[in-house]
């Protein structure tokens, strides 16, 4: 899918991760600190953001749309579209998207709609609040991604335990001057490598039923059923060290520029091994690299929104700089986006994005 001319800005972005926590001295009581070691050091990650029983990726966005809103002082009523971004939704029906909808009291003409996208869903849902700003048909459009996927983890699973948490973002676009804006989206799939990261159970192909709900033991000592997200590890990697740097110089390339021109590249906080060979790959110096899944894990769709908005909170990212974002993962998938951050732009609230249960509660009432 080839490049595509700018007309439409980040106006605001805000990051939320839930209050409870899963640390690595947690995980190495659950499965021996030798057991583990390994895989805590190719991560990177120190603690994961994990949601209680009772909340769900749509409380999480619904905070992160509620902060945003209420610190940019931005009128709900001027919202056209609410696109919700997931691949933990409440509901097979309805979408998500009409829920928050009402819990957020948004007028009747704004269009609402889901996404089922994994780690590469911040450049798709970009993508799509973009092309129908720039045709004219909405202005504002609200973005919320969200994911609980440590909800689909076996809790014996300590090859994926020691990645994920869970986080949410919402994102404000609207129309902005050519100069600047979203500067361009290359998003591309590799199908066969579909089966490469899934949850075998729970659509319409394999209903869950109790056969589906039998616990089984890999040749690594992991535990799930096909109710739990699986992921081919190798082949995950191989595809993201290889694949992701051939995307994004062809990117590049097609939007006319190199990494000179780039002041910031943010990846999909997948582990720190993986990011470091693909910024090592590009010689992406270190003053363009950012890490913030030390304190988070990787939460799969919102992890790039979530990098985003903290290197701007850290000042990583200052306005009339240009931000290249490139996400990756499930599908197997991959997109691209370049922004020119407007000279008055200050899209970010300066608040700490670890949310109290008790807001996350406030926010739904």
């Amino acid at each position: 899918m080839g490049a595509v001319r700018s007309g439409t800005t980040i106006m605001g972005l805000a990051g939320v991760l839930p209050a409870g926590i899963l640390d690595n001295e947690q995980i190495a009581r659950r499965f021996g600190g030798n057991e583990i070691a390994s895989a805590v050091k190719m991560s990177g990650i120190q603690e994961r953001r994990v949601t209680r029983a009772s909340q769900h990726a749509s409380d999480l966005a619904l905070t992160a749309a509620e902060r945003l809103l209420h610190q940019m002082g931005f009128d709900r009523s001027l919202i056209d579209l609410l696109v919700f971004v997931s691949q933990t939704s409440d509901y097979k029906i309805p979408t998500t998207a009409s829920v928050l909808h009402g819990k957020l009291g948004l007028r009747e003409s704004c269009a609402t709609f889901d996404v089922n996208q994994a780690c590469s869903a911040y450049p798709y849902s970009l993508s799509i609040a973009h092309a129908m700003i720039t045709s004219g048909m909405v202005r504002n459009a609200l973005v919320l991604n969200a994911d609980t996927l440590t909800k689909l983890i076996h809790p014996q699973d300590r090859s994926l335990l020691v990645l994920h948490g869970d986080a949410a973002a919402a994102t404000i676009l609207g129309p902005c001057n050519y100069d600047y804006g979203l500067a361009g989206f290359i998003l591309g799939t590799d199908g066969t490598g579909a089966k490469h990261l899934m949850v075998p159970a729970g659509g319409f192909r394999m209903p869950c039923c109790p056969e589906t709900k039998i616990e089984r033991t890999d040749a690594s000592g992991c535990i799930r059923t096909d109710e739990n997200l699986v992921m081919n590890g190798p082949a995950v990697f191989h595809f993201s060290v290889y694949k992701v740097p051939e995307v994004i110089r062809s990117s590049l390339c097609e939007l006319g520029l190199s990494i000179d021109d780039i002041d910031m590249v943010i990846l999909h906080q997948a582990n720190k091994t993986m990011m470091d060979l693909i910024y090592k790959s590009l010689r992406v110096p270190p003053e363009k690299q950012f890490y913030c899944l030390q304190k988070m894990g990787n939460s799969s769709g919102p992890s790039t929104p979530i990098a985003l908005a903290e290197a701007w909170r850290q000042h990583r990212i200052l306005p009339g700089s240009r931000t290249l974002m490139c996400s990756f993962g499930a599908g197997l998938s991959w997109g691209v986006a370049v922004i020119r951050w407007p000279e008055n732009a200050n899209p970010v609230p300066d608040l700490d994005p670890v949310v109290s249960d008790e807001e996350m509660l406030s926010a739904a009432l």
